[in-house]
Formats: structure tokens, sequence, C-alpha cells
């Protein structure tokens, strides 16, 4: 029982111990910002995507891989592709995969691009948990078409 007590004891210590910490002004008078969820950094990607000819292909998914991010290619092929990399992250891997098959003019082979960001490619600076923005343009992918049997 007295081991409980003591235990219960240290626990709400602990607990009011972080609680005057947080409220704990900093040294300039301001209180710590709020500050919640995962250090990251907003990336931007955008070229075109052809044939071995140089035609522009159309409905062409461009996929941020392991991420909900993508869009599809315009009817000039072009393409621009939001995403996020977590903070300690630089490279982004962009698959392009040929979703409708010959509706847009032959049946491409899915292609995966492996794209390292640099501090040349910022476009903004970090604020609060984003490290900041990068983007890269002119990131155009020519596809093969897929080998018929």
């Amino acid at each position: 029982m007295k081991k409980r007590i003591k235990k219960r004891l240290s626990l709400l210590l602990l607990t009011l111990l972080g609680f005057s910490t947080a409220c704990e002004k900093l040294k300039n008078g301001e209180t710590p910002p709020d500050m919640y969820g995962t250090p990251h950094v907003d990336i931007r990607v955008g070229g075109k995507v052809t044939d071995k000819t140089g035609t522009p292909i159309p409905g062409i998914e461009v996929r941020q891989q392991n991420t909900p991010y993508k869009a599809l290619t315009g009817n000039d092929g072009s393409y621009e592709l939001p995403g996020q990399l977590f903070s300690i992250e630089t490279t982004a891997d962009i698959l392009f995969t040929d979703t409708d098959g010959p509706a847009n003019g032959g049946e491409f082979e899915a292609q995966t691009l492996e794209i390292t960001f640099t501090e040349a490619d910022r476009v903004s600076e970090a604020e609060g948990w984003c490290g900041g923005s990068f983007a890269r343009t002119g990131v155009d992918v020519t596809l093969k078409e897929e080998a018929r049997e």
C-alpha cells in the first residue's frame, strides 16, 4: 500500500512539474508557442511527360510514393505535384503511371524518378513545424511504351 501511494505521489509531482514548465514564460516575457504536428517541408514538382517522339501524354498519374499526393498530366503533358517530406528527408520518389491505358495514345510503362532537393530549390524559410518550401520545375520525363505480346 505504501508503495502504491509513493508511486502516485511521484506521478502527481511529475505532472505538476510538467505543467509548471509548460506555462513558464521565456526570458523575453513571451510564452512558448503551441505547436502540434510533425516536422516537415512542403515540396512542389513540375514538368512535362512525353513519349519517345516528344508527343505530350495526357492522363498520366504523377504520385509522390508512400503519400496521398498525386496529380494528372494535362492535354499538353504538363503536371504540377504538391507534396511533403519529413524535415530529415531530402529526397522524394515520384512515380509516373499510365492509368487509362490506350486512351492517351498508347500504353506506357511506369517509371519512378528520385528527386533530391537542395538549398538551391528553397522558395520559403522555415516557420514552426514547417521546415520551409522547396520547388523543382522542369522535371520532364519520357515514358517508354509497354512491350506488346
